[in-house]
């Protein structure tokens, strides 16, 4: 009795779509508040990228440059032996190291003018609108129904034997069909 119990209580929390075995749908509550953290500014890095294109050195990449030291994924190489003491040699030992394009570019992503600029945007949430935070939770949201010059059935009145009988099927039309 009690395994049927723990059984059903699993099969109601698991999957709610047995067909697809997709996870669950989150609450509406939850889908904003993760919508309003993804950060789409694209006007803004555009206008970072497109200022720092005409300087040299090329410090304006809005996506941030790679450090392997900080990517979990290859954590496993910096405990083999001997790589801790060759990165003490580079002096890339302390603070996670540098990224592949240096100290610099790293400083302007952690500290530089572009990232206070986006980093203030996104705090105080400019750059979201409506259509960029709602995401897909807006389709089919407020529909009008197209109604023509001729009227709600005017589209099914362009030809005379369409006038005599707009449907097969009857209309609830308000206005005459002929």
């Amino acid at each position: 009795m009690e395994v049927q119990q723990k059984k059903k209580e699993k099969a109601t929390k698991g999957r709610h779509n047995k067909i697809y075995r997709t996870p669950p749908t989150p609450e509406p509550e939850e889908l904003l508040s993760k919508e309003r953290t993804f950060v789409l500014d694209s006007n803004a890095c555009s206008s970072i990228s497109t200022d720092y294109s005409k300087t040299n050195p090329k410090l304006g990449p809005v996506i941030p440059p790679y450090n392997s030291q900080k990517d979990i994924h290859s954590r496993n190489y910096y405990e083999f032996e001997g790589v801790p003491k060759t990165l003490k040699k580079t002096q890339q030992f302390e603070n996670g190291g540098t990224s592949i394009d240096g100290p610099v570019l790293d400083y302007f992503h952690e500290q530089g003018t572009g990232y206070q600029y986006l980093s203030l945007r996104n705090q105080f949430g400019a750059g979201h609108s409506s259509e960029l935070t709602d995401g897909h939770s807006q389709f089919m949201q407020g529909i009008k129904p197209v109604i023509g010059y001729n009227g709600k059935y005017g589209y099914r009145r362009n030809s005379p034997w369409l006038r005599m009988e707009p449907s097969p099927f009857g209309t609830a039309s308000r206005s005459p069909s002929h």
